[in-house]
């Protein structure tokens, strides 16, 4: 089976799917889905540092935190240095607190125990905080989650210069569907047999709340925390056109396999869920990546 992409630019991408019935049933279920605009998107950050822009997303980002915190009633967490002080350090330093506070945010959402120091900053009643104000609860962690990365896109995240390999720097497109667009819950569907680390061009998208291995190596984050993960609980149909990286070096990499070795973490069944490939790689992929966007899908 085979996907035609119909481009912004008015030319086709056409991709050879997984021979694989749960990727098929994906396919012709995609086609009846109203399209969401595409995201250009990519794998960490490298730019040169603006300390005005960084500054100011900080300042934003605590006030933001205090404000809305503060209209739910819960404290903000002191693991985190006031801005003043997180101005102070440079980025390697100021990616430490960042993941931190992006791990609390998570687990306030998995509402389980987040412990730092021997104290465990999750709120008591955060049982409670959901069933009274679950909308408002949402809201603002997600808001807070977009402030952090946010800060993130003004340094070059700390882990680019030992990341293996050397092809995951580039654009790619995040397609998304408007309404909803859950296929089903994560282990309902065969991963078993469909989890890959091999490179493909086009992947179901990712859509956890935490990070992937990839993200976190970037960040110099820990992957011994269970918000670390390639697959989420919940599966979308949502995809990934991804042929300018290549992951193969990063995923089997002795440096890979260390990592996930001293953090305890198993190195089978790690991988995403490839979607297929491109068929005849244009020669100015590059540029369409970089400006096109997907207007129309169907089956041929």
């Amino acid at each position: 089976m085979k996907l035609r992409l119909t481009l912004s630019n008015g030319e086709y991408l056409y991709i050879d799917l997984v021979d694989d019935d749960w990727i098929h049933q994906w396919a012709t279920k995609i086609t009846a889905l109203e399209l969401d605009i595409t995201e250009h998107v990519a794998l960490g950050s490298i730019v040169n540092t603006n300390t005005n822009l960084l500054f100011n997303s900080i300042d934003n980002f605590i006030f933001v935190l205090d404000n809305e915190l503060s209209n739910l009633g819960i404290t903000v967490p002191d693991f985190l240095p006031t801005a003043a002080n997180l101005k102070k350090l440079d980025s390697c330093d100021i990616q430490m607190h960042l993941n931190r506070i992006h791990r609390w945010l998570v687990f306030m959402m998995f509402r389980k125990s987040y412990i730092v120091n021997n104290q465990d900053y999750i709120p008591n009643n955060i049982n409670e905080l959901f069933e009274t104000q679950y909308d408002n609860m949402m809201t603002t962690l997600l808001k807070l989650n977009q402030l952090v990365h946010a800060i993130e896109s003004n340094y070059t995240s700390p882990g680019t210069d030992t990341f293996p390999g050397n092809q995951h720097q580039h654009t790619y497109w995040d397609q998304a569907f408007k309404g909803d667009d859950v296929i089903s819950l994560a282990a309902d569907a065969p991963l078993e047999r469909m989890l890959s680390t091999n490179n493909h061009d086009v992947w179901l998208a990712k859509r956890i709340l935490g990070k992937d291995f990839r993200e976190c190596w970037l960040d110099n984050d820990d992957p011994s925390y269970e918000d670390i993960t390639n697959i989420g609980e919940i599966l979308h149909y949502a995809f990934e056109v991804d042929p300018l990286n290549n992951l193969d070096d990063f995923y089997t990499s002795e440096q890979f396999a260390s990592w996930m070795k001293q953090h305890s973490r198993d190195i089978n069944n790690i991988g995403r869920i490839p979607i297929g490939n491109i068929i005849d790689m244009p020669d100015n992929i590059h540029e369409i990546i970089q400006s096109c966007t997907i207007e129309q899908i169907e089956i041929i």
